[in-house]
């Protein structure tokens, strides 16, 4: 078989530039002015985004907007962003920041290790000169910030003597000292640890099988669960709770959906059931920052539920919204005294708000936001399920259009993953689409989560099958609906909703204009060649390959079915993609050009996976809506 990099060095380096082949698409720079400030509106980052408030209470942090990038700034709670500290990082450079004891800032950087602000004399310094965790070993993990002993922190990187497992560290904030206190062993991963700071469970991968290890009375560690990761009873482990003895963790043990469970560290027995649902997987526990207990639970229906079975959090979230006249809001952190409380409001057409609530003055401060964000596109969504054929049950999906209405074009928008599911929350992509006149149709097709562990198993090995026989069902809906006609929709996707794009290229032309894919998979055998190299394969390869042959894997893959694309397609690849190499791209479009087929290949340089750059957004939006404009829209720019 030959290798990525071998496929890499065959393929021209010409096709590295922007190819246009067969059609011209309008250039971005042909927007409308109204259409260009919504663009520039809808691609760049929020003012103020990833807010967290020290556990002192006495200081603010955030990603601040400049230009088309952000910084991280920090601030006094009594002061406003414009007097911040501005600390010599952007979001690309940062992999995690969490406040520490007494107003101290933990900063994990991509490339750099780890570094450490106090707040309180405004002071920069790597956290760990010496021994401590590379970037190029197991990233670092923060497990408790010790609020005991605000000058500790009890962290997770790489154990030097055992590569590729971690061991758990206790470090100084003042002398940078660390001291091993537990050490590294396969296949433990991720531990876990309570509040006060005792390492209570160990979380491991040992092919495909999951286990949990527990400690026992004497302090030495035994196994408490052991599953197969795409049969069994895998537990996620959210938390370990107070004093250590129980911990909580989601698991499909008593029905088909995920309920929140207290389980037993030492034994690994579930011990309560805390939140369940019949149709939705529980998704999260709600944990107060104050008392660290947890008070509630969360579900994705539609949207974000919330079950909250303590009467004092949920008054407390009553009397806030209550003054911020404002609904959804979530605590999102808060002083250890309970002094200063940090909300968010999540908003469906906008980017989040926050509110810092000061107990002492009763009074509730909004944080500054943009105005100008009320006047961005508020499209119509709901959610729908959508029969299966052969009575195979009913599907989820959120339907958007535009203010004014359905306008006879839509576009069918397929999630990646695919073991991921789409929410109602702020896209602003669908902004985008809905504000140009597209209705948007985002199915959750078999193999998404969220909905129980056999509508997500029955997604395994089904790439091109099953779940691509629920993409056409979105399709026949939207027609059977009036909501579009076939020459006047579109397949849209990133990832495996690349992929899928592509594929309904090859099946559903009777439904379908046009394709796009961003950074999507074109073929199968490579894709899992690739995974194979990478840890944890045995966890990703199966859910895709399962026992299928190689042949088969080509038959279901857009590289080796291409001459049977009949719709227009667009593609876009970035070069720095690290999860569908920039060769799928490169490939796609060479067997395209081979056939005459029309299509148009755009390159997104230094871009990853996510597009995180405004600059990327920009060109993905915008040569978006040319595309569609000219296939299933107005066939001109207004």
């Amino acid at each position: 078989m030959v290798s990525v990099l071998g496929q890499l060095r065959k393929v021209s380096a010409a096709f590295i530039a922007v190819m246009l082949w067969s059609f011209l698409l309008p250039a971005a720079h042909g927007l409308s002015l109204a259409k260009k400030e919504l663009l520039e509106r809808l691609v760049q980052v929020p003012y103020l985004a990833a807010l967290s408030l020290s556990t002192d209470g006495h200081y603010l942090s955030a990603l601040r907007r400049v230009g088309d990038g952000a910084e991280l700034i920090v601030w006094h709670a009594d002061g406003e962003p414009d007097t911040a500290e501005v600390l010599p990082y952007r979001y690309e450079d940062l992999s995690w920041i969490s406040w520490v004891g007494n107003g101290r800032l933990l900063i994990s950087l991509n490339e750099h290790g780890l570094v450490l602000y106090d707040a309180h004399i405004r002071r920069l310094r790597p956290l760990i000169d010496g021994e401590g965790p590379r970037p190029d070993q197991l990233p670092p993990v923060l497990l408790s910030a010790l609020p005991d002993d605000p000058t500790k922190i009890l962290l997770q990187w790489e154990d030097a003597g055992v590569p590729g497992y971690p061991a758990v560290y206790q470090v100084d904030a003042i002398t940078g000292e660390s001291e091993k206190i537990v050490g590294g062993w396969a296949p433990v991963v991720r531990w876990w640890a309570s509040p006060e700071g005792e390492v209570h469970l160990g979380e491991g991968f040992d092919g495909r099988r999951q286990r949990l290890y527990g400690r026992t009375a004497s302090g030495a560690w035994q196994r408490i669960s052991d599953e197969d990761f795409f049969s069994g009873d895998v537990r996620s482990v959210l938390a370990v709770e107070t004093g250590g003895a129980t911990a909580l963790v989601l698991s499909a043990h008593d029905s088909d959906t995920r309920a929140l469970w207290r389980m037993d560290t030492k034994e690994g027995g579930l011990i309560r059931k805390l939140a369940g649902h019949k149709r939705f997987d529980i998704s999260s526990a709600i944990i107060d920052p104050v008392t660290a207990i947890a008070v509630g639970a969360s579900y994705m229906a539609d949207d974000a539920q919330d079950i909250i079975w303590q009467d004092a959090y949920r008054m407390k979230l009553e009397d806030a919204s209550f003054q911020a006249r404002a609904d959804n809001l979530t605590l999102v952190s808060a002083s250890y005294d309970g002094r200063r409380m940090l909300y968010r409001q999540k908003l469906k057409y906008a980017p989040s708000r926050y509110y810092l609530y000061d107990a002492e003055e009763t009074s509730l401060k909004a944080l500054p936001f943009e105005a100008e964000d009320e006047a961005l596109p508020k499209p119509s969504t709901r959610g729908v399920w959508i029969p299966l054929p052969r009575r195979r049950g009913n599907m989820h999906a959120l339907l958007s259009t535009p203010e004014g209405g359905a306008t006879g074009r839509a576009v069918v928008l397929i999630h990646g993953g695919p073991v991921k599911r789409v929410t109602d929350g702020y896209n602003p992509l669908v902004s985008w689409l809905a504000a140009n006149g597209y209705s948007v149709l985002q199915p959750n097709f078999r193999g998404s989560s969220g909905f129980g562990m056999a509508w997500q198993r029955a997604g395994y090995t089904e790439w091109g099958r099953d779940m691509q026989d629920d993409v056409r069902t979105s399709l026949e809906w939207l027609v059977e609906m009036e909501i579009a006609s076939p020459e006047r929709i579109c397949a849209v996707g990133g990832s495996y909703g690349g992929y899928a794009s592509l594929m309904s290229a090859i099946k559903d032309d009777d439904l379908i204009a046009c394709a796009v894919s961003l950074n999507g998979v074109t073929s199968l055998p490579l894709l899992v060649q690739y995974l194979e190299t990478r840890r944890f394969h045995d966890l990703t390869v199966p859910r895709i390959k399962g026992r299928l042959s190689d042949y088969a894997l080509r038959r279901r893959s857009p590289l080796n079915r291409a001459d049977l694309i009949r719709v227009p397609v667009l593609l876009l690849h970035a070069t720095e993609d690290s999860n569908v190499p920039y060769v799928h791209g490169q490939m796609m479009t060479r067997a395209l050009k081979n056939l005459n087929k029309p299509h148009n290949f755009i390159t997104l340089k230094g871009a990853e996976h996510q597009l995180r750059r405004a600059s990327d957004k920009r060109v993905y939006y915008s040569s978006m809506l040319n595309f569609l404009n000219t296939h299933i829209g107005l066939h001109g720019l207004d």
